[in-house]
C-alpha cells in the first residue's frame, strides 16, 4: 500500500472515531438518552382509580395519560366513577392500592371496611386539606405530584406489604 493510501486510511479511521465519540457525548449531554430505561415495577399492583364527586370536578386531560402510564409501568388499573361502581369493583376484585382525591375518602372508607384485605389508600391532596390529612394518611400526595412520585409511593407500599 502506498504512503498516500495509508495516510488516507488512517485519516478516515481517525475522523470516524472522532464522530462516534462526539455522537456519544451529545447523547450524554441531552439527558443521558443512552442510559435511559423506562420504569417497570418489581412489585405490580392492582390499582383502583376512584373518580368520585371531588375527582370529577378536578379531572384534567392528563387523567387518561396517568392511567396509561401506570399500566406501562406494569400495574393493573381499574377506573370507577361513583359509589355504585366502587362497590361493584370491590366485590369483584381485590385491590392493593386505591388512588383518589382526599375529598372522596369518606365514600371509600365506608366501602373498604367490608373487604377482606384492605387496600392502601393514596389520597391526592388539594390545597387546604394537606396538614390534617398527612397525619392520617402518610401515603398522601399533593395534586401537583408527578407520575414518578406516584410510582415510587406505589412501589414502596407494595414492597412493605411483601407483594
Amino acid at each position: 500500500m502506498s504512503k498516500l493510501g495509508t495516510t488516507t486510511l488512517l485519516l478516515v479511521v481517525a475522523i470516524s472515531a472522532a464522530d462516534a465519540q462526539a455522537c456519544g457525548e451529545v447523547m450524554y449531554r441531552m439527558g443521558g438518552a443512552l442510559r435511559y430505561h423506562a420504569f417497570i415495577t418489581r412489585h405490580p399492583a392492582q390499582i383502583l382509580l376512584y373518580s368520585g364527586t371531588v375527582a370529577q370536578q378536578a379531572v384534567t386531560a392528563d387523567s387518561q395519560r396517568f392511567h396509561e402510564n401506570l399500566e406501562k409501568a406494569g400495574h393493573k388499573v381499574t377506573v370507577v366513577d361513583g359509589p355504585d361502581a366502587l362497590a361493584k369493583a370491590l366485590g369483584e376484585n381485590s385491590y392493593d392500592v386505591i388512588i383518589t382525591y382526599a375529598g372522596d375518602l369518606p365514600a371509600i372508607r365506608d366501602q373498604i371496611a367490608h373487604v377482606s384485605r384492605e387496600p392502601a389508600l393514596i389520597p391526592v391532596l388539594q390545597r387546604g386539606d394537606q396538614d390534617a390529612m398527612r397525619k392520617q394518611y402518610p401515603l398522601a400526595l399533593n395534586e401537583d405530584a408527578n407520575l414518578n412520585q406516584f410510582l415510587k409511593t406505589i412501589e414502596q407500599t407494595m414492597k412493605s406489604r411483601g407483594t
